[in-house]
């Protein structure tokens, strides 16, 4: 699989779009949904003029929609995986490359494989934030990818009223 899109024009082959930085764009608009509901202008506005490539927009767009519709669920992984750690009082650094690797991994159609989307998970979280939540990023995913099978059957027993949220949906 490969992680930027091109397009042959005439001679020359030209960039269209970047998965690594659109991955990026999408951390930013989760974390920027952590604080306001986030409308669909939010694209446009935040990344006119400020990127220069393509943003993969079907990935884009699936991701984040995956990432509202699912959050309920990536949290009670996380609180599966890390009960020492109350949800409610991890920063949002720690939870957004965890959401982005597991609904690449759980849910979204383009199959990738887990350690290309576990390595740029851990990538955002040392862009963002610090050696501390790679760390703690990194130890969350490898029990999931390790425990997946026990991990899902945990989740059908899921109380669906888990009732933390970090997104303004």
């Amino acid at each position: 699989m490969s992680e930027d899109k091109t397009v042959v024009s005439g001679n020359k082959t030209v960039m269209t779009t970047n998965r690594k930085k659109t991955r990026k764009f999408l951390y930013q608009k989760i974390y920027a949904t952590t604080f306001n509901k986030v409308d669909s202008d939010f694209d446009k506005t935040f990344y006119n003029e400020v990127f220069d490539f393509d943003l993969d927009d079907n990935y884009l767009n699936e991701m984040y929609s995956l990432v509202l519709e699912k959050e309920s669920y990536l949290l009670k992984i996380i609180s599966i995986l890390a009960p020492k750690f109350k949800i409610e009082s991890m920063w949002n650094h720690y939870i957004i490359p965890i959401f982005i690797w597991a609904t690449e991994m759980l849910y979204l159609q383009e199959e990738i494989p887990a350690k290309v989307s576990m390595n740029e998970a851990i990538e955002m979280s040392k862009v963002y934030w610090d050696e501390s939540s790679k760390r703690i990023v990194n130890w969350i995913m490898n029990k999931l990818y390790k425990d997946l099978d026990s991990i899902k059957t945990e989740l059908e027993k899921f109380d669906w009223n888990f009732g933390i949220s970090i997104l303004k949906k």
